[in-house]
């Protein structure tokens, strides 16, 4: 399996969980949209509010799983996260019309953050194949 095939299989999925690492030590997970990104080029991108336990989690330990599944395939990607405050730009390049409901004032929304995970790893298991790919390079 390659970063390709990754690709493709991840192709039009939406929806994962995403786990960080919470401040006692725990894992923490929540199910996030990945705004139905159809070219994915190794990050994921999701908006969240800023004063929001997964931000904090995140700014404080990068460190982030995204767990996705189809009907016969799991892949988990692990990787860090970057938050991007206040880059009208990469809100504008990235937002989908359908966030409006949670956003109500779209990219002008305060505190708006776009959290970018950078898949470093990919852990694939299914009928699309088994196995590791390194995703780094």
């Amino acid at each position: 399996m390659t970063r390709k095939d990754v690709a493709a299989v991840m192709k039009g999925i939406d929806l994962c969980f995403m786990a960080t690492l919470s401040a006692e030590g725990g894992i923490s997970s929540r199910p996030m949209s990945n705004n139905g990104q159809v070219e994915w080029d190794g990050s994921n991108w999701f908006f969240s509010y800023g004063d929001t336990r997964k931000v904090r989690e995140l700014d404080a330990n990068p460190a982030t799983t995204l767990d996705f599944q189809t009907e016969d395939t799991w892949i988990s990607l692990r990787g860090k996260a970057q938050l991007h405050q206040d880059d009208i730009a990469l809100f504008e390049e990235h937002w989908a019309s359908d966030l409006d409901r949670w956003f109500p004032e779209g990219i002008d929304t305060p505190g708006l953050t776009l959290i970018e995970v950078v898949a470093e790893f990919a852990e694939v298991n299914g009928r699309a194949g088994e196995g590791t790919v390194d995703l780094r390079g």
